[in-house]
């Protein structure tokens, strides 16, 4: 046998008794699992309306490093 289909042959094997049906870890689990990774990206920290204000603010003023197309000149 091929050393790629070897390769193959293992790697699924080894994801069939991860993920299959015949799995000793339950579905739920990889739920979980997935969950806590995204956390911050599902629920984001909120703000406080200061602090919004504050990022308003400084987008209406131009500040804050939100400078977009203005380049710095030579000399």
């Amino acid at each position: 046998m091929p050393p790629v289909d070897q390769i193959v042959d293992t790697a699924y094997d080894v994801t069939t008794q991860l993920f299959g049906p015949d799995s000793g870890i339950p579905w739920w689990a990889w739920g979980l699992v997935v969950l806590i990774l995204f956390w911050k990206v599902l629920l984001p920290e909120r703000k406080t309306a200061a602090d919004r204000d504050a990022a308003m603010v400084a987008a209406m003023t131009g500040e804050g490093g939100g400078k977009k197309g203005k380049k710095k000149k030579k000399k």
